[in-house]
C-alpha cells in the first residue's frame, strides 16, 4: 500500500530526474551555441518543395513567427506542424531567403540551421540588427 510518505519520496525522486535531465539538456544547448542570439518577433514563412519522379513540384507554405535567430540558425514557431524534413526555405521579409535544414522540433516550433556560411547570414542580420 502506498502511503503519504512514499507518494512525496516518489515526487521528489521524478523532481531530481527531472531537473538533471533539464541541466544536461541546457549544458549542451550552451554547447552547441557558436553565434550570439538575439530575440525578435518576426513574421516569417517556411517553404518546402517536393519533387516527385513525374518532375512536377509542389510547394508549401506554412506561415510563422520568427522567435530567435543567430547567424546559425533560428528558431520559429510555425502555424502547424511539419513532417518533411524536405527542401526548405526561411522566408524573412525583413531578411530575405534562407535555405534551411530542421535541427529539432517540438509540436509547431522548430529550430533550423541555416544552409548558407554564419558570415553570409550575418551580413544580412547587420543591417537590421544594432550591435549583432
Amino acid at each position: 500500500m502506498i502511503i503519504g510518505k512514499d507518494i512525496h519520496e516518489m515526487l521528489a525522486q521524478l523532481e531530481r530526474e527531472r531537473s538533471s535531465d533539464d541541466a544536461d539538456s541546457e549544458a549542451l544547448y550552451k554547447e552547441n551555441r557558436n553565434f550570439r542570439r538575439s530575440r525578435v518577433v518576426w513574421e516569417a514563412k517556411l517553404k518546402m518543395y517536393f519533387n516527385d519522379v513525374t518532375l512536377k513540384g509542389e510547394v508549401r507554405e506554412i506561415p510563422g513567427v520568427v522567435r530567435d535567430i543567430s547567424a546559425n540558425g533560428a528558431k520559429v514557431d510555425l502555424n502547424e506542424p511539419i513532417a518533411e524534413k524536405v527542401d526548405l526555405e526561411l522566408h524573412i521579409p525583413k531578411l530575405g531567403v534562407f535555405p534551411c535544414n530542421v535541427v529539432w522540433q517540438k509540436h509547431n516550433r522548430v529550430g533550423i540551421q541555416f544552409v548558407e556560411s554564419p558570415d553570409a547570414v550575418f551580413a544580412h542580420l547587420a543591417r537590421v540588427l544594432p550591435g549583432a
